[in-house]
């Protein structure tokens, strides 16, 4: 690539998926270049036109040294200091430990409180200090720990790590079974649980669980500066996550939650942070509460939601990161009006998992042939009223844009790809097991 001649800096998203998708559709227009960063040369933002260039890197997670020297080197192509946004806890855990050698180079857009809101012990501490509701929490790193815990638990519990990316290292994911998070019903399902992760995450978060569906969790989005003034705000909920209860959310609506933005905004002067963040809270209806949940210090997948109720988080931010002074923007929600965001390839995955659970019922249940049919049916119909709940009001998708058409198109072949791979499989074990039942 040739040296940059815009005087603007250029903006550096460490991420060419749903949320660097995101940022750079959100800083379109205004006079900033925005340039990818991946290590994935297969991402369906690699062809998107809102990218001014993609810049090949090595994985921060797995080699945060090299990235460091690369990010170091393509620096040089610009004169001005970029703005760089992560996308991930990785991201965001690399620009911390890296700062002092990468600060001459680039504007980073958190301070250090990101530690913090990054432990979630620690962020339980703030919270109870700071008088944000949390549900009961502590920490477990032996069997004996643990006992103790279970003396003073009341069940069900949820079972998190005390730090998100431990469990994303490599070899982790796999050995907890690809969840973030999951419920437990009883100590010794516990103890169990515990016998598991121990080799590859001895220390563990046990928290009370906060009855409701995906429903009641809802999330307030907003950007915070050094000053700690907020700039900038929106709220949501979801309406569905992938898998149910503790996945990713993939259908968020914007709707207003005005209880939950001072405390918000409390938990994080409370922390020092400055910057990006979503916090979530997951709603009691029984105590009409908001329970404190988790907190991303850094852009996320629907960050660009904001967008349809006249909040851009991506340009509070980078004007404020590069000195300039933003105006304060906050949400406009029309009561007559829907406004979501979609990941389609999560929905996609969400609406099949849930047909195949009902196949499955069906299946069991199908006594007499003459009830098979509307059985199906009536899972067909499920299917389709999904669909069509979904496919309401205005919407953001992850990835589809109308006005950058290759990314979608990728997307799909890729989805496709999968889907067969799925039925492929999914067939050779229903024909090892025996005849497919229809």
């Amino acid at each position: 690539m040739h040296p940059s001649r815009q005087l603007a800096p250029v903006v550096f998203v460490m991420n060419v998926y749903y949320t660097g998708l995101g940022i750079a559709r959100n800083l379109h227009g205004r006079g900033v270049d925005v340039y990818g960063l991946s290590s994935e040369r297969t991402a369906p933002g690699m062809r998107s036109r809102f990218f001014k260039g993609i810049y090949m890197v090595p994985n921060g997670r797995d080699e945060p040294a090299a990235l460091r020297r690369r990010l170091v080197e393509i620096k040089q192509y610009h004169m001005e200091a970029p703005v760089i946004f992560p996308t991930r806890d990785f991201d965001v855990l690399f620009l911390h430990e890296y700062r002092h050698q990468l600060s001459p180079f680039y504007r980073l857009p958190q301070n250090s409180a990101v530690t913090c809101l990054l432990d979630k012990l620690e962020l339980a501490n703030v919270a109870r200090a700071s008088h944000v509701p949390i549900p009961a929490t502590h920490a477990c790193s032996s069997h004996e720990e643990l006992e103790r815990g279970i003396g003073r638990t009341a069940f069900p519990v949820v079972v998190k790590p005390r730090r998100a990316y431990q469990w994303r290292q490599r070899g982790a994911w796999e050995a907890v079974g690809a969840r973030k998070a999951f419920l437990v019903e009883s100590a010794d399902r516990l103890r169990s649980e515990y016998q598991r992760l121990a080799p590859v995450s001895p220390e563990i978060l046990i928290q009370e669980y906060i009855s409701g569906s995906d429903t009641d969790i809802v999330v307030c989005c907003c950007y915070i500066n050094g000053r700690h003034d907020l700039l900038a705000h929106f709220t949501a909920r979801k309406l569905r996550q992938n898998p149910p209860l503790f996945g990713t959310g993939c259908a968020i609506e914007a709707v207003r939650v005005p209880e939950i933005v001072p405390l918000a905004k409390r938990l994080l002067q409370a922390s020092g942070y400055s910057g990006v963040a979503e916090v979530e809270f997951k709603h009691d209806k029984s105590a009409n509460k908001f329970y404190l949940i988790e907190v991303n210090p850094r852009h996320w997948d629907q960050h660009e939601l904001g967008s349809l109720v006249g909040v851009n988080v991506s340009w509070v931010a980078y004007r404020d990161v590069i000195g300039q002074t933003p105006a304060v923007q906050a949400p406009v929600y029309q009561s007559t009006s829907l406004y979501r965001w979609i990941a389609e390839t999560e929905a996609c995955s969400l609406i099949l998992r849930s047909a195949y659970v009902q196949i499955q019922v069906a299946r069991e249940l199908s006594g007499q042939r003459g009830g098979r049919l509307t059985r199906y049916v009536s899972v067909a119909c499920s299917v389709l009223a999904e669909i069509f709940f979904l496919s309401k009001g205005h919407k953001i998708f992850g990835i589809f844009h109308l006005r950058d058409p290759v990314p979608g198109i990728l997307l799909c072949v890729r989805g496709m790809r999968e889907l067969f791979r799925i039925l492929v499989r999914y067939a050779a074990s229903a024909c090892g097991a025996g005849a497919i039942m229809l």
